[in-house]
């Protein structure tokens, strides 16, 4: 049976780690802070400490127990799943040497598959529909960092799954709950890019036990096919919890921003979303259970 690794093993990590186990999975994910530790330790998901960037010169090292700070075990899993924030909005910019050593490290271990967890971010300063072949815009913020990043874990030499995550919604992240500051939000007009939390389990489940030799490197958008505006879509999720319906300026000139288009993954893994329309999922959801979503 395939075994898994998971570095940084947060919400969405936690859904999948659970997911795993309930399968009987072998599974270990890691862990920087002890409030982590905490929450990994009362969902009994296996986990060992790992702080990134690690301070070694880990580049030059040839040994995997050679190096200080990395239990081993978390690169002789056969599938490697990289889901740490890059942390840009905190001033960060080791976001692309974390994942630099993270593929050393999997290639002097046992690593088969490396699956890195992106986000669509990488597409900000587009405009209209956007998809995995399309040119970059390097000036906008983030960009450079995100495909720094993505650059960086092409340079494994087995197989590899690069996931550009749209903006996620699942338990404990209902977007109803996303824009209740005290204020008027801009950009009304702009398309919503979302995906459920259930549909990437669902999706790295499928990738991890992807029956397949092919070594090949592959990008996918992930995206539910929601059609939507932000004014719209995000009035009715706080009226799905009865909270105060947020307010947005009015345009002069609407700006559709950018569609995210995600036909490669559905195409080539024939993967059906659960929650493809986010706006039927919230007129769905009983009002009583998004309380605590």
């Amino acid at each position: 049976m395939t075994s898994v690794s998971i570095i940084g093993c947060g919400w969405l990590g936690q859904a999948l780690a659970q997911r795993l186990l309930a399968s009987h999975t072998k599974l270990i994910a890691s862990y920087q802070s002890a409030q982590s530790h905490d929450k990994l330790k009362a969902l009994n998901i296996p986990a060992t400490q790992l702080i990134l960037p690690l301070v070694d010169d880990v580049m030059s090292c040839k040994q995997l127990d050679k190096i200080a700070g990395v239990d081993p075990r978390l690169f002789q899993q056969d599938v490697l799943i990289i889901a740490i924030p890059p942390q840009l909005k905190k001033g960060r910019v080791d976001y692309p040497l974390k994942i630099q050593q993270l593929v050393h490290l999997a290639e002097l271990g046992n690593t088969q598959h490396i699956i890195l967890l992106n986000s669509t971010a990488i597409y900000n300063g587009l405009v209209g529909k956007v998809d995995e072949a399309s040119q970059l815009n390097m000036n906008a913020e983030k960009v450079a960092s995100l495909l720094a990043a993505e650059q960086a874990v092409k340079s494994f030499s087995k197989r590899l799954h690069i996931l550009r995550l749209a903006g996620l919604v699942g338990p404990d992240r209902h977007p109803g709950k996303f824009l209740q500051a005290k204020r008027v939000f801009e950009n009304a007009s702009a398309t919503v890019n979302l995906v459920h939390q259930t549909d990437v389990v669902n999706i790295l489940d499928r990738l991890i036990h992807l029956d397949s030799t092919d070594s090949k490197q592959s990008i996918y958008n992930v995206v539910s096919n929601t059609d939507s505006d932000r004014q719209g879509y995000y009035q009715l999720a706080a009226q799905a919890l009865n909270l105060p319906i947020p307010q947005f300026a009015i345009e002069q000139e609407q700006s559709p921003g950018k569609k995210i288009i995600g036909t490669a993954l559905r195409d080539e893994l024939a993967y059906h979303y659960r929650h493809d329309d986010l706006l039927s999922w919230l007129k769905k959801t009983d009002p009583i259970d998004l309380e605590s979503a």
